[in-house]
């Protein structure tokens, strides 16, 4: 009779488990991003890893370019690469808190040889903004006010809109 008792429980724990998991969250978004953190527009994936009732916290990854080519006419991209942890408060209307790096690689020319020369620079950002993004999954926007410490000494003030899909 234990061991019956015990098999309904493991089955009970099994099913409950399950309708759980039917109602799981979408954790990942997927955005286009104008005049934040990357510049003029990035593309971003995010991922969210912890939730705690209403707080989410996920990372973010983007790639983003300006100049196509360098001053010597060849293609030879700037990369703008934004990374940065982000929380969210809320259900479907969220505030917004993040903190990240921004990694820019920019072809400048040399002062000696005047060839292309790419330059690697970690830059700090912080976000606050508002974020519409349902639990559930499905179109998401967002606001936000994300400046950067350009070189860890000059603020630079920005600020973004993104719209994408959460899945």
């Amino acid at each position: 009779m234990k061991s019956f008792l015990i098999l309904v429980l493991i089955f009970l724990s099994a099913v409950s488990q399950a309708k759980v998991d039917s109602l799981s969250t979408k954790k990942n978004s997927f955005y286009l991003e104008l005049l934040g953190i990357a510049g003029y527009a990035s593309l971003n994936f995010e991922r969210e890893f912890i939730q705690i009732k209403k707080v989410k916290i996920g990372a973010r990854l983007g790639i983003s370019t300006y100049n196509f080519t360098d001053f010597t006419a060849q293609f030879n991209p700037d990369i703008i690469i934004p990374l940065s942890i982000n929380a969210l408060y809320g259900n479907k209307h969220n505030l917004e808190l993040g903190l990240g790096q921004v990694i820019s690689a920019l072809v400048k020319a040399n002062s000696t040889t005047f060839s292309p020369e790419r330059s690697i620079n970690i830059h700090p950002n912080f976000t606050i903004g508002y974020r519409y993004q349902k639990s559930s999954g499905g179109f998401m926007y967002r606001i936000n006010y994300s400046p950067i410490i350009e070189f860890y000494k000059e603020y630079k003030h920005w600020g973004g809109i993104s719209i994408g899909y959460t899945f």
